[in-house]
C-alpha cells in the first residue's frame, strides 16, 4: 500500500510523521523531550501527551531547518512516540499508521534483549499489516543507555536488531548524546523517499466548478487535460457537453458511506454550503469516535489518525459559524477533509 504524507497547499508544507518505536523504558520518551528541548521555540509545536488505552502517546511537530524543501514545499516534521509495552498494540497500530520513518530506540541493557528483538518483529508485523516491508522502509535504530554498567556490545545488539545495515548510532537520551543525529539521519532517508514518491509539480490549473453538474467528474476530467491544453484560453463549452461528463463520485471509492457522501456532493451542488460543511463535520466526528483509543479530545484523534491538527481545528469552527458566514471554499475544504479522514481511516 502506498503511504500518503500531508499536504497544506495552503503554507506549502508537506508534513512527514517520524515514529519512535521500542520496547518500554527503551528511551523514546527521553528522545522525544530532548528533541523538543533542543528545537527552536519559535519552529516548534506543543509537546503534546496523549492518552491511549491507558498508557500515553507523545507528539510535537516542527520546522527543520537547512532541510532541502521536497518538489517546492517546505516540510514539517511530526514526531510520535508509541506505548512500549505489548498489550497497547492496537495503539502502535493507529500512531504507526501513516508513519514516513521510524526511529527504533532499543535498551542497551542485558536484561531488555528478548524485549527488543520483540519490538522489532512487532514493528515488522504492524508494518506489514500496512501493507509496507520493514526492508524497504526508513529506520534507523539508537542503542540507547550506553552509559550505564554492563551494557550489550553493540555488535552483538546489531546482529539482533539491524541485520541489514540500517544506519544506527549509539545514544544517551537523558543526556541527548547522539539524539539529534538519530533525528537527521532518519529525516535524510525520509526526504529521499519522499521526492521518489511525490510527482513532478506542473503549472498550476484554473478549476472552474459548474454547481449544476456532479463535483467528482468535472474534476476527473480537469485533472485529465494536458497541460497545454489548459495553458491555453480555455473554449466556452456547450451546456451538453458538460452534461454528457460521467457521473463520478466519492461515494464510489466509500460504499460504506455513500449516502453521507452523496448528501454533502448535492448540497454543494445546491449551493447550501452549511449543511455541506456541518454534514462532512459529523462524518469526520463518526470517524474519529471510532478510533480505538481512550483519549476523548477529538483534536487529539484526528492526530493520532494523522491528520492535520490545525485542519481539523479550521473544520471544528466551520461547522459552528452561520450558513451566511460560510462559502464554496469552506464546503469544498470540508468535503476534502472527510474525504482524507476515510482514506486514513482504511489503513489503521
Amino acid at each position: 500500500m502506498a503511504r500518503v504524507s500531508t499536504v497544506n497547499p495552503l503554507a506549502r508544507e508537506i508534513s512527514a510523521k517520524i515514529v519512535y518505536y521500542g520496547p518500554g523504558l527503551s528511551g523514546k520518551t527521553t528522545s522525544l523531550q530532548h528533541i523538543h528541548a533542543a528545537v527552536r521555540p519559535e519552529t516548534r509545536g506543543q509537546l503534546i501527551s496523549l492518552s491511549t488505552e491507558g498508557d500515553r502517546t507523545l507528539f510535537f511537530d516542527f520546522m527543520p531547518l537547512k532541510i532541502e524543501q521536497v518538489r517546492g514545499l517546505t516540510l514539517r516534521l511530526q514526531l510520535y512516540t508509541v506505548p512500549g509495552q505489548v498489550f497497547y498494540d492496537a495503539t502502535r497500530k493507529l500512531v504507526l499508521n501513516g508513519a514516513d520513518g521510524v526511529v527504533f530506540v532499543a535498551d542497551s541493557q542485558r536484561a531488555a534483549a528478548d524485549s527488543n528483538a520483540e519490538a522489532m518483529s512487532n514493528l515488522a508485523t504492524n508494518l506489514g499489516e500496512l501493507g509496507i516491508d520493514l526492508a524497504a522502509f526508513p529506520v534507523v535504530v539508537q542503542y540507547n543507555k550506553r552509559d550505564l554498567a554492563g551494557v550489550m556490545p553493540v555488535e552483538e545488539m546489531r546482529r539482533e536488531l539491524n541485520p541489514r545495515g540500517v544506519p544506527d548510532f549509539e545514544t544517551v537520551a537523558r543526556r541527548g548524546d547522539n539524539v539529534l543525529e538519530a533525528l537527521r539521519e532518519v529525516t535524510r532517508l525520509v526526504v529521499k523517499e519522499l521526492k521518489a514518491r511525490q510527482p513532478v509539480r506542473r503549472a498550476p490549473m484554473q478549476l472552474r466548478l459548474d454547481p449544476g453538474a456532479d463535483i467528482a467528474s468535472q474534476v476527473s476530467a480537469h485533472a485529465s487535460r494536458s497541460p497545454d491544453a489548459v495553458q491555453a484560453p480555455p473554449a466556452a463549452e456547450p451546456r451538453g457537453d458538460r452534461a454528457a461528463l460521467l457521473p463520478l463520485s466519492f461515494t464510489r471509492m466509500f460504499p460504506q458511506r455513500a449516502q453521507a457522501i452523496a448528501d454533502i456532493e448535492a448540497a454543494i451542488r445546491e449551493r447550501t454550503w452549511g449543511a455541506a460543511v456541518r454534514a462532512a463535520a459529523h462524518e469526520v466526528a463518526e470517524i474519529l469516535n471510532a478510533l480505538p483509543a481512550s483519549e476523548s479530545a477529538a483534536a487529539a484523534r484526528a492526530t493520532l489518525l494523522g491528520l492535520d491538527g490545525r485542519e481539523y481545528l479550521r473544520l471544528s469552527r466551520l461547522a459552528a459559524r452561520p450558513d451566511a458566514a460560510l462559502a464554496e471554499p469552506d464546503a469544498l475544504f470540508a468535503l476534502y477533509l472527510l474525504v482524507a479522514a476515510l482514506v486514513k481511516d482504511e489503513r489503521v
